[in-house]
């Protein structure tokens, strides 16, 4: 298993290496620099009123305040719709099936791509990189590559067709409080035999569960996204990763391969999150994210796997009753070693926008610097590693866990039907938490139904009974 965990640490510093020479290659404009000016770049587009969608939640409201900054700069209007996750999904793809061209730039989680580039409804960004009137020279995409985040979310087939708007993670919510309660830590280690902290295994992570399950007190260890929604599949990723195990052998997100979804490690991780049932809410089952960060904020679980985007909401004391009583930490390690979820939303403009120019404009000054200080520190999750480097984001609580450069990551399929696929996991996993199937028959229908879907192209690895 080391050598499995090195060989992805190698594989990632020869990508970035690969992808930091390409994107010179693609990024660089010949001749030599001239002064540019936002407002005389954006003096052709003045008096547009240019639209996005994208989900609710604290990066895209901060966003959304910053917005002004731009208007009273270029004279350019932006106004932002936000919607629930998959409302945000139907309302773009409806958009742009129908061709109306109602957003002028999209803002899409990168499971997204592959059907948006296929189906030629965005426009690639090297039209606007390689023209020197629109393009900021002050602008690098190439020095913003960090252990592939940028090509993950936002490129697909090796060519750049948006940018990232949020680089997110999920990771671990704790209770610190508790965890630092002489009396709790006392009965703890008398029980289990080590100190309350913050869980490194998912042994620990486990005891931890069992021990604050107090339904009597209407608390509880852990709460699962059980729900049968998108959520489901991407805390369960946690575990899959965690446990060693994938979905299709590939080393990128574009391309397919064989079939591992029920190999042995997926088996294991599926048994071991069915486990943590028992120490959630009775009505965990119909918990998507909002509901587990919603227990949370009510002071009725211990921990959680929860998105870093969402953490702004727990530690508002607007919002949260346990505000300034939390830790954060990296998912626990398994077998599979210290895995990072990667996962983003991306800007993208539609072939169909009517303001393609002022779109880009408005995308590359969100992603300046001090723009995106003032968006994280607001609630944003920015994909710009420097940012996490100032000593303002580096006081918020979860910063360190938002962005820990020691774990792997492994990459999503964005292929046309990374969607569909995503349905089909969506429905084996509801079928094993509700104890309609055990793990290994439900990830052998997954891999079945899979394997239908995606044809010649993704064999199955493992023999399905």
């Amino acid at each position: 298993m080391k050598g499995k965990i090195e060989r992805r640490t190698r594989n990632s510093i020869q990508t970035v290496a690969i992808l930091c020479v390409l994107a010179v290659l693609v990024f660089t404009v010949s001749g030599p620099v001239h002064a540019w000016d936002l407002k005389e770049a954006a003096k052709p587009y003045e008096g547009a009123t240019i639209r996005t969608i994208g989900e609710a939640l604290p990066p895209l409201e901060a966003l959304d305040k910053v917005k002004e900054k731009f208007t009273k700069a270029t004279g350019i209007k932006v106004v932002v719709e936000q919607y629930a996750h998959e409302e945000a999904v139907d309302k773009v793809m409806l958009d742009l099936n129908s061709r109306t061209g109602r957003y002028d730039f999209i803002i899409q989680p990168h499971r997204e791509l592959g059907r948006f580039v296929e189906n030629k409804h965005v426009v690639p960004l090297s039209r606007f990189l390689e023209d020197a009137k629109l393009r900021d020279p002050d602008f690098h995409p190439e020095k913003e590559l960090y252990v592939n985040l940028w090509n993950e979310i936002s490129w697909y087939g090796g060519k750049p067709y948006g940018f990232p708007f949020t680089a997110i993670t999920m990771f671990l919510w704790y209770r610190a409080d508790l965890v630092a309660d002489p009396q709790e830590n006392d009965g703890f280690k008398a029980k289990y035999g080590y100190d309350l902290k913050a869980p490194q295994s998912w042994k620990e992570y486990k005891d931890m569960a069992e021990w604050f399950t107090r339904p009597d007190k209407g608390f509880y260890g852990t709460a699962i996204q059980g729900k049968r929604h998108v959520a489901l599949w991407y805390e369960w990723l946690n575990f899959l990763y965690s446990f060693g195990g994938d979905i299709l052998e590939a080393d990128k997100g574009y391309k397919y391969g064989p079939i591992i979804i029920n190999s042995p490690a997926a088996i294991e991780s599926l048994d071991y999150y069915k486990s943590l049932v028992q120490y959630s809410p009775s009505d965990t089952l119909n918990y998507d994210w909002d509901g587990a960060m919603a227990a949370m904020q009510q002071n009725r679980i211990f921990e959680c796997i929860m998105w870093n985007d969402a953490t702004y909401a727990v530690e508002d004391p607007k919002q949260s009753t346990v505000a300034g009583k939390m830790g954060f930490d990296m998912v626990p390690q398994g077998k599979g070693g210290k895995i990072g979820q990667v996962e983003g939303w991306t800007y993208l403009i539609p072939t169909y926008s009517k303001n393609q120019e002022a779109a880009y404009l408005f995308i590359q000054w969100a992603l300046q610097y001090d723009n995106q200080l003032e968006q994280h520190l607001n609630g944003g999750a920015s994909p710009r590693p420097d940012v996490y480097a100032h000593e303002d984001v580096k006081k918020l609580t979860y910063s360190k866990a938002a962005m820990d450069t020691n774990a792997a990551s492994l990459p999503k399929a964005t292929f046309p039907e990374s969607p569909q696929m995503t349905d089909i996991i969506v429905l084996a996993l509801s079928d094993a938490l509700a104890d309609k199937k055990s793990s290994k028959e439900a990830l052998d229908w997954a891999a079945l139904e899979i394997h239908k879907l995606l044809g010649d192209k993704a064999p199955l690895k493992y023999p399905v009974k």
